[in-house]
């Protein structure tokens, strides 16, 4: 009997163990280069062949620089590992077993860290949705790091995308409202922790209202309708009309599940990714 209990133990202690260090990982949070033009590639192409796309955003990354690089040739890197991988779904381990045999030692290093900085900053790539319907009337370019002036001098920490105000706006993934109110430059806004990447959180800045029900510590499903596009912010409490209704998306990413600092990346390519499913 004190056999059993002690493997219980030693068992319990390792679920414990990999739990703590999970939660004090600490990863680098990149710059999202990705192309918005290449990122719905990446996704479709590592659905069908098994290549996780962070992978192949980070080969082409470190050894391209995204030049010359097409949908054609990010399948056939694709190929390129599933063949030396042995395996038909290489998955992580079979990626990297490929990226050690394809690069040089140094670079083969930095696609592997790239890669990981992209599976944990971009996590979301693969799992979420476009926060408008299918049939809205949008519009939005790569804004990221625009220059704004009100406020003090600053950069544009994510996407516009504009809209008539009053259309309605999605949850791009499962998640919990962790802030809802009012901000000088977000107006009325929410931030949306995501229930499958605690690491990341969404925020919608701008909107006219929210959702009936939608309160902090409410969940929210994929697809659930939150808000509506608004003109909100610039201002004290109610101010309207400083700009065209849009929405501003963020995407904030902390560097470990222990850290409260948070660091924003850019949302386009991931829009783009999601626009096209």
């Amino acid at each position: 009997m004190r056999w059993i209990l002690g493997i219980l133990l030693v068992a319990a202690l390792a679920v414990v163990g990999v739990w703590v260090y999970d939660q004090t990982r600490t990863v680098e949070i990149p710059e999202m280069k990705i192309p918005g033009r290449l990122a719905p590639a990446y996704v479709e192409i590592a659905e069908t062949t098994g290549v996780p796309w962070s992978y192949l955003a980070a080969a082409d990354e470190v050894d391209k620089g995204y030049k010359e690089v097409t949908p054609e040739t990010i399948r056939k890197r694709a190929k390129r590992i599933q063949q030396i991988s042995d395996l038909d779904r290489p998955g992580d381990q079979g990626a990297q077993k490929a990226i050690r045999q394809l690069f040089s030692k140094q670079k083969a290093e930095d696609i592997l860290k790239l890669a990981e900085s992209y599976a944990w900053a971009a996590a979301i790539l693969e799992d979420a949705t476009f926060p408008f319907s299918s049939n809205a009337n949008v519009s939005y370019g790569d804004t990221w790091g625009a220059s704004r002036s009100y406020g003090g001098d600053r950069t544009h920490e994510g996407t516009d995308i504009m809209a008539e105000k009053g259309t309605p706006i999605r949850s791009v993934s499962d998640g919990r409202v962790v802030s809802k109110g009012w901000n000088e430059l977000g107006g009325w806004r929410l931030t949306v922790l995501d229930t499958d990447h605690p690491q990341i959180s969404v925020y919608y800045a701008h909107l006219s209202k929210y959702k009936e029900g939608i309160d902090v510590g409410s969940k929210v499903k994929k697809g659930e309708v939150i808000g509506y596009v608004g003109d909100s912010g610039y201002g004290p409490e109610g101010t309207t009309g400083k700009f065209d209704p849009h929405l501003h998306l963020g995407i904030y990413v902390r560097e470990s599940m222990l850290s409260f600092q948070r660091e924003a990346i850019n949302p386009y390519p991931l829009l783009k990714a999601w626009e096209e499913k």
